[in-house]
């Protein structure tokens, strides 16, 4: 596969579909834009008698047809001169794509009137059908076809494919038994012999045809974690024992050692509770049953145990406790005979088990913090409770009847901030004293780090003291809701609606990451070492390296004569380094960049290189 470049069109319209005939290649998007390539650098925008915004674009039967807002259907044979289509019984609805069937074309469109717009094309894109028996009530947003007999639309929870050429039959292709998962789709393709569907959070499911008829078609997603909403993240660290055994002269050694072991615990809808040591892999771990259909917005570890709290007064407990799992090695001794040596490890169920806690009320559960062995719960109505076993809760008077939202410990001191400016402090959280924000934005979340004290909230607010009495708000230079905040490696870091990040050295002058690598609404924030991790909508999950790597990979293995071709490299999760080799330290070449993404730290490259000369230098420098 050859790389991919950039090419700056000097335009800030959204691209929404391209296609190529072969010789020409066609992109369009927003305000009418049709840009027009031969070589795929140099584009051209075209000048067109219409300003809808297309959604759409494919190439068939020698023609281009373009698809976009208000029902518009157009085409061109070379890419220039653009003619609008009509359409048999057409519908002003926004149309999606378009996909070439061998024979046609089909359109998706959005909602109208209940059912899902699709419309059938000839294959010279002059004569266009609206089709009235797909059976989808929902939007369609993608389009794709398997063969002259076979056409598929997909959208929001829709999946229907229209098998037949003269007489089409529709069938329901999403849900139970062996459909598609309900989901929102995006995006189709096939290869001819199946369908591929993408979808939100990276959902990717294949159709493959379990029988001659196309109607049949088992629908399997590729591997990927829950894609629920996350509304927090936390770390903490359990304690292990790891007992190993040597033979030293027929004898067996027993070694023991402590570990400790830090992890993320992440928790959102459906009773939904991830755990990860990296940050890169999560499982799922079950959750009490009677969180099955709720929602975990808040979760806090403290020297009992951890706490995840949510809607309806849940409550759940996972105790800082451990399960003994016993092992039996057998081992070959130098007289033939087999020794069996048995261990028994302590391992830490901190995370992993969880069970269901009587609540005090039915009233939600907003946000949970940890002090000297107390736990500390805030919800709606002002609600306000603690506990110093995470089982049994003690009702407090808060003073107040708006939600907390938020709550912190630091320093001999619990605050809550929460609806229409809350702040409350407190040295025992029993008795808690109002403070004065100046602000009537909704606060959504409250850290201490550095010295000082930050909480963030609704339209961009930022509010920071240093004694948690006088309060200062700060500009973010947004109107997004800020729902988290984190200090992490010497910097203050802020999420927040539609993938908002910002960062901040002091607290007070506020930049925002411009290049967003998602447009979701992230909820929370955790960090640990040098990572950063934030969690939001439909299960996304990000992280980032705070600093600089100082250390170079080990290189534990590398070619050594003509017919050897494997590295074997050590280092951390996600570093990137530089692979240069030579005859001489000061003739040493430039090689690939390579990125170490195994949570174990192992990279296992095989050199595209052949016949690699015996006598070779290999170095491999870290880069940013």
């Amino acid at each position: 596969m050859q790389e991919f470049g950039t090419v700056d069109l000097g335009t800030e319209d959204w691209l929404e579909g391209v296609a190529t005939s072969g010789s020409v290649a066609v992109a369009v998007g927003d305000n009418a834009a049709i840009y027009r390539s031969e070589d795929g650098l140099q584009w051209t925008r075209q000048t067109v008698g219409f300003t809808n915004w297309l959604r759409g674009v494919a190439w068939g039967g020698d023609v281009f047809v373009a698809v976009g807002d208000d029902g518009l259907i157009v085409t061109s044979s070379d890419g220039m001169e653009w003619t609008p289509r009509e359409v048999s019984d057409g519908r002003p609805v926004a149309l999606n794509r378009v996909a070439w069937t061998g024979d046609g074309f089909v359109v998706a469109g959005d909602r109208f009137e209940d059912r899902g717009v699709v419309i059938f094309g000839n294959a010279r894109g002059t004569s266009w059908v609206r089709q009235t028996q797909s059976g989808a009530t929902g939007d369609l947003l993608a389009a794709a076809a398997e063969s002259i007999g076979s056409r598929l639309v997909a959208g929001d929870f829709e999946v229907r494919l229209a098998s037949g050429s003269s007489v089409i039959s529709w069938s329901d292709q999403a849900g139970p038994p062996a459909g598609a998962p309900l989901a929102t789709y995006l995006a189709a393709i096939s290869d001819g012999r199946e369908y591929t569907l993408g979808g939100r959070s990276g959902l990717t499911v294949t159709g493959v045809h379990s029988s001659g008829d196309p109607v049949q078609t088992d629908w399997i997603p590729y591997p990927s974690p829950p894609r629920n909403w996350l509304f927090d993240v936390v770390t903490n660290s359990a304690v292990s024992t790891n007992v190993t055994v040597r033979l030293e002269n027929d004898t067996p050694r027993y070694d023991s050692q402590v570990a400790t072991n830090a992890f993320y615990t992440a928790v959102g809808d459906l009773g939904t509770v991830l755990t990860s040591e990296s940050g890169v892999t999560w499982s799922a771990v079950s959750s009490p049953t009677n969180a099955a259909d709720r929602v975990y917005l808040a979760v806090a570890g403290g020297t009992p145990g951890m706490v995840a709290v949510g809607g309806g007064g849940l409550i759940s407990y996972s105790p800082a406790s451990h399960m003994e799992v016993v092992t039996t090695n057998q081992y070959l001794l130098s007289d033939g005979t087999l020794l069996e040596a048995t261990v028994t490890n302590a391992v830490s169920t901190l995370g992993l088990l969880w069970q269901e806690v009587a609540s005090p009320t039915n009233l939600d559960f907003l946000s949970i913090c940890s002090g000297p062995d107390l736990l500390v719960l805030g919800g709606a109505s002002g609600y306000l409770a603690t506990s110093t076993d995470g089982i049994q809760w003690t009702g407090q008077i808060s003073g107040t009847t708006r939600a907390i939202s938020g709550l912190e410990y630091a320093n001999g001191r619990y605050v809550a901030v929460g609806e229409e400016g809350l702040i409350l402090t407190s040295d025992d959280a029993v008795t808690w004293t109002p403070r004065e924000s100046g602000s009537t934005n909704w606060l959504f979340r409250i850290r201490a780090g550095n010295g000082q004290w930050i909480a963030v909230g609704r339209d961009g607010a930022i509010l920071t003291s240093a004694d948690t009495i006088s309060w200062t708000p700060r500009a973010s230079g947004i109107t997004n809701s800020l729902n988290d905040v984190e200090f992490a490696f010497g910097r203050w870091f802020v999420a927040g609606n539609q993938g908002t990040l910002l960062h901040s050295t002091d607290g007070v002058d506020w930049t925002a990451d411009t290049q967003l690598i998602t447009g979701k609404s992230l909820y929370a924030l955790a960090s640990r070492d040098a990572q950063l991790v934030t969690v939001g909508i439909e299960g996304v999950v990000l992280r980032t390296r705070l600093a600089p790597y100082l250390k170079p990979v080990e290189m534990l293995k590398y070619p050594q004569g003509p017919d050897e071709r494997l590295f074997i490299f050590r280092g951390e999760l996600d570093q990137r380094f530089r692979l240069d080799r030579g005859p001489a330290v000061n003739e040493l070449h430039r090689g690939p960049v390579l990125q170490i993404t195994d949570p174990d730290g192992l990279l296992y490259y095989f050199d595209p290189v052949h016949e690699v000369p015996a006598a070779q230098i290999f170095v491999a420098p870290n880069v940013p």
